[in-house]
């Protein structure tokens, strides 16, 4: 028999006994559906981890903080020298293979005036050539540059954080009452006053039992500026900054070092140190992902902590891992029944046959032509059952993610705002892996019937009745 004969003959046997074919296909798709659900639930964890790692910055920077690298416990202390974070060491780093940019980041807490409303501002210098290399973008107004003295640079929800110490509902507490009104101030009209006098503006009741300066001390020195730009929305670490020129920030911090060595005055602000020739933060931005490991830890042995999104992709992805296994692992239980219902049916279909298998042998078909026909019988039916079961997967995730989006959309607490919601994605190989995984668990199921047919003695089947 050829194989073409072998298909035709495999197709009639299957049509013949539709009810019992139908049953064990059913029990395949729901099998296959089940796996290819499950494991698309993991999947879909992995995206949307991938979105989120995303949303917290570029996979590519790494960020460095000038404290002690503590090793993990058991794990060996790499610590050679501890290197102070300085412009010198960020020359060095800038050297290196597959570093693309690097910059310091000089920290200053400043209080900036708007007009009647204010704000506390975590201002950050950095670089002005690296803005655009560690994907700075603006929705208004443009990037810092070299020539920008106290000019800022804006994070997109920097204004919402402004009040007007003489209004009770300050703009906080409307969002806090369920309210979305527009900013209170807009930064880019606005003449910008920056201290780091955190009274300036505000009504300050005098406790006798606090040492008030004495009168002939000067107050802090006011610096005029203005926003420059607006940061596109969408970055967290970036849409809760200010940033400034970085030498203009060190300027400013000296200045409120040498006034608040000189004045009696309560002066806020400024770094945890007052010394401005070590940073406390920096950001590198690596040329290719590969980079990463080898550069984390050559800054770990340098003393420094450095940490990359990757590291929280990793974890992440760890425990993603784990529960798509759990997951494929209860679907596969459902096709392991499926298999055995299909390892079933052609055992009843030997019995049922005996007397044709017997006809087959004496017409002249071969040991091989009985095993194939058996095995093509159970491979049909894993898989008819495994393309329907895919479409009834497709089915069904659309209609998990139509749920999930809807209640993302209406529901804050599910993350509404965040764009659509995904929990299942099913890609091209896993509906080809599962059509192929369910063909071949048809092909295992109908080994032992196939090799129970081969062993029929013809002159024995065809006496049966």
């Amino acid at each position: 028999m050829n194989n073409v004969d072998l298909l035709k003959t495999g197709l009639k046997n299957l049509k013949r006994r539709k009810a019992r074919t139908f049953l064990t296909v059913l029990g395949v798709l729901i099998g296959t559906a089940s796996i290819v659900i499950m494991i698309s639930f993991g999947i879909g964890i992995k995206t949307n981890i991938n979105n989120q790692m995303l949303n917290i910055g570029s996979m590519r920077i790494i960020e460095i903080q000038n404290f002690g690298y503590m090793p993990e416990m058991g794990q060996p202390n790499v610590v050679k020298k501890k290197e102070k974070l300085d412009d010198a060491l960020i020359r060095r780093i800038a050297g290196w293979e597959g570093i693309e940019a690097v910059t310091p980041l000089l920290e200053g807490n400043i209080k900036c005036v708007a007009g009647k409303y204010m704000s506390s501002l975590m201002v950050l210098g950095i670089n002005p050539d690296v803005l655009e290399k560690f994907e700075f973008s603006v929705q208004e107004g443009r990037l810092l540059n070299k020539t920008d003295e106290y000019n800022l640079l804006v994070g997109s929800m920097v204004p919402m954080n402004f009040y007007n110490p003489k209004r009770m509902n300050s703009y906080q507490g409307m969002m806090m009452m369920g309210q979305n009104p527009k900013p209170p101030v807009d930064l880019m009209k606005e003449k910008l006053v920056l201290t780091f006098d955190y009274s300036y503006g505000e009504k300050v009741v005098k406790d006798p039992m606090v040492p008030q300066p004495t009168e002939n001390k000067k107050p802090p020195k006011l610096y005029k500026a203005k926003a420059v730009g607006i940061i596109k929305q969408g970055s967290s670490d970036k849409d809760y900054n200010t940033y400034m020129n970085l030498e203009s920030l060190k300027k400013l911090l000296k200045e409120n070092a040498k006034n608040q060595q000189g004045s009696g005055m309560m002066v806020m602000g400024g770094m945890p140190s007052t010394n401005l020739n070590e940073y406390q933060r920096g950001q590198i931005l690596v040329k290719d992902v590969k980079y990463i490991e080898d550069i984390q830890e050559r800054l770990k042995g340098m003393g420094l902590s450095a940490f990359s999104v990757m590291d929280m992709a990793k974890e992440m992805e760890k425990a993603a891992n784990v529960i798509q296994m759990i997951l494929g692992a209860l679907g596969a239980i459902s096709l392991f029944v499926a298999a055995i219902g299909i390892g079933n049916t052609m055992v009843m279909s030997v019995y049922e046959r005996t007397r044709e298998i017997g006809i087959m042998k004496v017409l002249g078909a071969t040991f091989g032509d009985i095993r194939k026909l058996f095995l093509l019988e159970a491979a049909l039916i894993g898989f008819f059952g495994g393309m329907v079961g895919i479409g009834l997967s497709y089915g069904a995730s659309y209609i998990i993610n139509a749920v999930i989006n809807s209640m993302s959309q209406t529901s804050p607490e599910m993350g509404g705002g965040g764009g659509p919601g995904i929990a299942s994605v099913i890609p091209i190989w896993l509906s080809v892996m599962a059509v192929a995984f369910s063909s071949f668990i048809g092909v295992l199921s109908g080994i032992y019937p196939a090799i129970r047919a081969m062993k029929l003695s013809a002159l024995e089947a065809i006496k049966t009745d």
